[in-house]
């Protein structure tokens, strides 16, 4: 079975015009020492204009890609429990932790943009 490449998915928050593009703020899966996300940013110099519109709808997009991240490793997780993988299962179980409180960060956020 051939993996596919996972892109972690991106909760925007911000934005900013700058003169070589739009200048979107996210977190995405990167913490720091304590745990916390880290606000990361990128320029896409391909969009000239941005509404908080858009950035909704990019998180709504990303949102589902966390869904299916989401599904995929609890699937990747009830396996490594039936084949009796404790340590891998223990290490999924607790990302998907950590990708359940970002699915909260995310509802709230889009909640809030709408």
């Amino acid at each position: 079975m051939k993996k596919k490449d996972i892109t972690h998915p991106k909760l925007y928050c911000d934005f900013k015009n700058t003169s070589k593009g739009i200048k979107l703020f996210y977190y995405s899966n990167k913490l720091d020492h304590s745990g916390n996300r880290i606000m990361e940013s990128l320029i896409d110099s391909k969009i000239k204009s941005f509404s908080n519109k858009e950035l909704n709808q990019l998180n709504i997009s990303e949102y589902n890609k966390l869904l299916s991240y989401i599904l995929r490793q609890e699937r990747v997780m009830q396996i490594y429990l039936n084949k009796g993988f404790n340590n891998q299962h223990k290490i999924v179980k607790e990302s998907l932790v950590l990708m359940y409180n970002f699915k909260n960060d995310f509802e709230s956020a889009v909640k809030h943009e709408s």
